[in-house]
C-alpha cells in the first residue's frame, strides 16, 4: 500500500485556487450555509486554502463550476460528513441534524507540513483570535508557515503569493 503524497502547496493542488501569486481574498468571516433536513454544512471561505479534498471525494456534491458549489441532495448524509472531515483546513464544518454522528475529536493532536504551505493541524486546538482575543476551539486548521498571512494564524494561501518555499 502507498502513502498518499501531499499535494504541492505552491501549486494550488486540485481546486479553484485564486491565481498564481495571489493570496485569498475572502473575508475573514465569510460564511456560507448548505442544509437539508438531515445535515448541515457551513463554508468558511476565509480558511480554504483549496486543497480539493472535499472535491476528489464528492465530485458529485463538491463542485466549485456550480452554483451554488456545494450540493447537499447530491449525496446521503453520511457521504457528506465524510467529504467534509477531509478538508484539512476546518473551512468546511458539519452538523447532523438527525441524529447521525457528528465530527468526531480526537485526544491527540497531529501536525503535519505540507510542502510549500502551511502545517495542517488535526486534534483539538485551541486558536487565540488576534482581532478578538477571544480562544476558538477548532479539530482541523492550517496554520501559517510563512509569516505573512492576512488571516493570523491561519492560512490563506499568501505562501504562493509569495514563492515560500519550504525546505526538502
Amino acid at each position: 500500500m502507498s502513502t498518499p503524497v501531499e499535494p504541492d502547496a505552491s501549486t494550488g493542488a486540485a481546486g479553484a485556487p485564486p491565481r498564481e501569486h495571489e493570496p485569498n481574498r475572502a473575508q475573514a468571516g465569510l460564511t456560507r450555509e448548505y442544509s437539508r433536513p438531515e445535515i448541515r454544512i457551513e463554508w468558511y471561505a476565509s480558511r480554504c486554502i483549496h486543497a480539493a479534498a472535499c472535491i476528489r471525494r464528492l465530485p458529485t456534491a463538491f463542485n466549485p463550476e456550480h452554483r451554488p458549489w456545494i450540493d447537499v441532495g447530491a449525496a446521503d448524509p453520511d457521504a457528506l460528513a465524510a467529504a467534509v472531515v477531509r478538508c484539512p483546513t476546518g473551512a468546511l464544518q458539519y452538523e447532523r441534524l438527525d441524529g447521525g454522528p457528528q465530527e468526531e475529536q480526537s485526544d491527540t493532536v497531529q501536525v503535519t507540513p505540507v510542502r510549500n504551505g502551511p502545517y495542517v493541524v488535526r486534534g483539538p486546538v485551541e486558536l487565540m483570535n488576534p482581532v478578538t482575543r477571544q480562544m476558538e476551539r477548532e479539530t482541523r486548521v492550517a496554520l501559517c508557515r510563512c509569516g505573512q498571512s492576512k488571516h493570523m494564524p491561519r492560512c490563506d494561501n499568501t505562501h504562493r503569493a509569495i514563492g515560500f518555499r519550504s525546505q526538502p
